[in-house]
């Protein structure tokens, strides 16, 4: 596992943590940032989807 948070957010909150108990919440810390990162990654993948599958069934113009 790397050590270092991959978004500034969750390194900053890492960071503000006194330094006796940052210990204590590394595993739960790294673990919330993974949960939001293959949460925006999964909602992306639905707008994407959502975006091809309009323009796989779009209506063509001069069709009505």
């Amino acid at each position: 596992m790397r050590n270092e948070f991959v978004t500034n957010f969750w390194a900053r909150a890492y960071e503000s943590l006194p330094a006796a108990v940052r210990g204590q919440y590394l595993t739960q810390m790294k673990a919330a940032e993974r949960w939001e990162l293959s949460l925006q990654a999964l909602i992306e993948l639905g707008s994407r989807v959502k975006h091809a599958m309009s323009k796989l069934f779009q209506t063509p113009k001069g069709a009505h």
